[in-house]
């Protein structure tokens, strides 16, 4: 059959099928697992809804609930870990579809799982979700050791990528005229080799998703969506229990878009990149530095947060980091890549002009 793989199982039940399915089937497979997110979470709606009553409370917590997924995609951290992933992706040839969503699956697993725990009064995760217990403490170890030390192993396999620009940027100094092939951008040479060796198990989209999962491991996020739940369930005595499920799926709904969106928007700006390398070269470095530096700094913020709230250290570099404001460091992240590329498109089409 045309569709199915050699081993029988259709394309996009296993990793090399949908690698090596045409980038926009993929990308249409993403938006149909959020558009399905989406579906189910009205649909659990509805039933709050029609279940009388409390209707109207249901739909403000609802929307409540949305706004705050959407929002929590534009976290620097999000950004942050999307652009690196996608910009190493990119960086071996590939072009991941869905590497934002993937993230967000597995950021949003978690907080599903707590939603459904929460409803079914898991004492255990009223705890987990009380920052002062024990169990809150080592789960914020692992999401933010796990988030840390990811992006900054990431930003460093992207810094190959990046010194292999620069070198090509000072050959194209002396000689403007040499021929420059398309995978000149590729990383090369014994250090390329060490500074990518940690992460090279690291080849497909899902692979990210474990990332995600234990990155929200820490509860920053299922501890919003918990008390959203815990409202509700106050608030709507008389409504169906499932239908308080439409809270972390709307939630997970609205995050999964952001990410997705984010996640495509880097792949189109580093493989413009690698289109022309020789022409873009400036645009490459720009792009892949930011995103290593953003890298390494939410790594920096992850190891302050740790070494604050673990050993009482506060002053100094980390007491510096721990109290830097990066509420809105990821929209403005987000808007300058935007600003870049579209800046940079309207250049390269005058120039061919």
């Amino acid at each position: 059959m045309g569709t199915a793989t050699t081993a029988g199982r259709h394309p996009l039940l296993t990793s090399h099928g949908r690698a090596a399915l045409p980038f926009r089937r993929r990308v249409g497979a993403a938006f149909a697992v959020v558009a399905g997110l989406h579906l189910v979470g009205l649909g659990l709606l509805s039933l709050g809804v029609l279940a009388g009553g409390a209707g109207a409370v249901t739909v403000g917590l609802a929307a409540v609930a949305y706004l705050r997924g959407l929002v929590h995609s534009f976290d620097f951290d999000h950004i942050s870990m999307i652009d690196n992933s996608t910009r190493k992706f990119v960086a071996e040839g590939r072009s991941p579809a869905s590497v934002g969503l993937a993230f967000s699956l597995g950021h949003s697993t978690v907080v599903v799982l707590t939603g459904v725990l929460v409803i079914a009064g898991a004492g255990f995760v009223r705890t987990a979700l009380d920052e002062s217990s024990r169990a809150a403490r080592v789960l914020g170890v692992i999401g933010v050791s796990v988030s840390g030390l990811y992006l900054v192993l990431v930003a460093v396999a992207n810094l190959a990528t990046f010194c292999q620009a620069w070198r090509l940027r000072r050959a194209l100094r002396r000689d403007p005229g040499m021929h420059v092939p398309p995978q000149a951008l590729t990383p090369r040479g014994p250090a390329a080799v060490v500074m990518t060796a940690p992460l090279r198990r690291v080849r497909h989209p899902w692979h990210v998703y474990v990332v995600g999962f234990l990155f929200s491991l820490g509860f920053d996020t299922s501890s919003q969506i918990g008390v959203l739940v815990l409202t509700a369930g106050a608030a709507l005595a008389g409504a169906p229990v499932v239908a308080l499920l439409c809270l972390p799926v709307l939630f997970t709904a609205a995050m999964t878009l952001g990410d997705t969106a984010n996640g495509l928007m880097m792949v189109r700006m580093y493989s413009a990149a690698q289109e022309d390398p020789a022409r873009k070269i400036t645009y490459n470095l720009v792009i892949t530095g930011v995103g290593i530096l953003s890298g390494l700094l939410v790594g920096a913020l992850a190891a302050a947060t740790l070494l604050s709230e673990q050993l009482g250290v506060t002053g100094g570099v980390v007491g510096a980091l721990t109290a830097l404001d990066t509420e809105h460091a990821g929209y403005v992240l987000a808007g300058f890549f935007a600003v870049v590329f579209v800046v940079s498109g309207v250049v390269w089409k005058r120039s061919r002009a």
